[in-house]
């Protein structure tokens, strides 16, 4: 009896399943094309890498005068027997960069068959344009007889790190657009001996013209200034001294070097070292040489 009715649950068990395999439909239509931009999270599996709204390019993390970025194109759907052709354009409306900013936007692109995904490949140019400032570039998919473009909204999947709303740039989740902001803004590095506040410490207050000065006399770079394992403050001590030097030979040549904020350039070795010539934190030159610009000095300018 236990086995009739074992025998009649299998045979019930496999009729349901039959009917439930047959009334699964597969997608029809156009497969969706869509930025697939990621937060990389060093220590979390890629899969789990939550989808990016914008991208930066900055050129105030770095020497160089190029910088190359790439871009991934997702396909929605099962990988296609045949190439499939798309087109990414620029929206004027809402790009800053200038012509000659960047290069490598293609014509068109494919996503090859037998694939789901590419790449745009962009090659970004540092300008004097933009210093201190934050330039937009927006691309932008367009549909065609191989895709559409229904991800209007990129949905904040559980369990994954999702950008913060309270961010500037973070109004976009359209993913058939996606925002890139360039910007060339060098900001206080994490090993900095010195206060704004009074001028004083080992490097003295930051300015990026000092750092970059500073960068330039030592050839040190700006991974150097990193952490406390490339940069100890007995080395910074030591860099201070240089450009103490430097300050101080300029100073004395009646070419010194002013900072930002139109004061002399200083740091602690200034005081230490100069001795008679020696001057204090935030020091005009107009004070120092008892002359105005141009009555016994002039400013130090790179040839």
């Amino acid at each position: 009896m236990n086995k009739i009715k074992l025998i009649s649950s299998i045979a019930l068990l496999s009729a349901v399943l039959t009917s439930c395999e047959r009334e699964l439909m597969t997608y029809e239509g156009k497969d969706s094309l869509y930025f697939d931009i990621r937060n990389e999270v060093a220590w979390l599996d890629p899969d789990t890498w939550s989808h990016e709204y914008y991208s930066t390019v900055s050129f105030g993390s770095t020497m160089d005068d190029e910088i190359s970025k790439t871009f991934k194109v997702q396909a929605s759907g099962m990988p296609s027997s045949v190439d499939r052709e798309f087109r990414v354009v620029v929206v004027a409306d809402s790009t800053e960069l200038l012509e000659g900013d960047f290069t490598g936007l293609a014509e068109s692109y494919c996503i090859k068959a037998g694939e789901t995904s590419t790449t745009v490949d962009l090659t970004f140019k540092r300008g004097a344009h933009m210093k201190n400032d934050t330039l937009q570039l927006q691309l932008a998919l367009v549909a065609n007889e191989h895709f559409s473009l229904m991800f209007d909204e990129i949905g904040r999947a559980p369990e994954q790190y999702t950008p913060d709303a309270n961010v500037k740039f973070d109004y976009n989740h359209n993913a058939s657009i996606h925002n890139i902001f360039v910007y060339d803004v060098m900001s206080k590095p994490k090993q900095w001996a010195g206060l704004e506040s009074t001028g004083m410490g080992s490097l003295g207050g930051f300015s990026a013209k000092k750092w970059l000065l500073i960068m330039k006399l030592t050839g040190t770079t700006i991974e150097d200034f990193a952490d406390a394992s490339t940069m100890p403050s007995v080395r910074m001590a030591a860099i201070g001294e240089t450009l103490a030097i430097f300050l101080l030979e300029k100073a004395r040549a009646k070419t010194p070097v002013l900072d930002e904020d139109g004061s002399m350039m200083y740091c602690n070795a200034v005081s230490n070292l100069g001795g008679s010539d020696k001057w204090a934190p935030f020091t005009k030159p107009e004070k120092y040489y008892g002359s105005a610009e141009g009555e016994g000095w002039r400013p130090f300018t790179e040839e």
